[in-house]
């Protein structure tokens, strides 16, 4: 008995020409629509679409009053800390009022949970202005653009 081999030739449609596949993941690449057989023996390969799948391009000339207004939005977002503060407030405190009775230890957790919430919410704010500050220098550090180039 001879055994399968990729003896299935692959090309795109610009003509390249790829490494022979297996049959079954030929039939599996046409059967989902990313391939079509040319022949018994060869398949080619979807072309990507005619169109750009991002949502919205990054404009490459990022000015410097955009990132200081990023950088006040931060500092302005204070939101988060007072509704923890709130919920640290509203919480009841308990602790033993008897020798032998347990502590308040869902109290304990909630107080920690909000404090990793803010501590991560924290670690996200300078994170971003870590990456400000790059943005900063690259903008600074830019060469200048003649009048013709715009």
């Amino acid at each position: 008995m001879t055994p399968i081999g990729k003896n299935i030739h692959v090309v795109d449609e610009r003509g390249n020409v790829y490494e022979a596949t297996w049959p079954k993941r030929a039939r599996g690449l046409v059967k989902n629509g990313r391939a079509r057989f040319l022949s018994g023996d060869t398949i080619c390969l979807a072309c990507p679409p005619n169109f750009d799948l991002e949502d919205a391009k990054m404009n490459d000339k990022v000015e410097l009053s955009w990132l200081l207004q990023q950088i006040a939005a931060l500092q302005s977002d204070t939101e988060y800390l007072k509704e923890a503060f709130a919920h640290l407030a509203q919480m009841n405190v308990g602790g033993k009022t008897a020798p032998g009775e347990p502590e308040d230890v869902a109290g304990q957790a909630k107080a920690n949970a909000l404090r990793d919430i803010v501590c991560s919410r924290e670690s996200t704010n300078q994170q971003l202005l870590a990456l400000y500050r790059d943005m900063y220098y690259d903008l600074v550090n830019r060469p200048q653009e003649t009048a013709q180039e715009e």
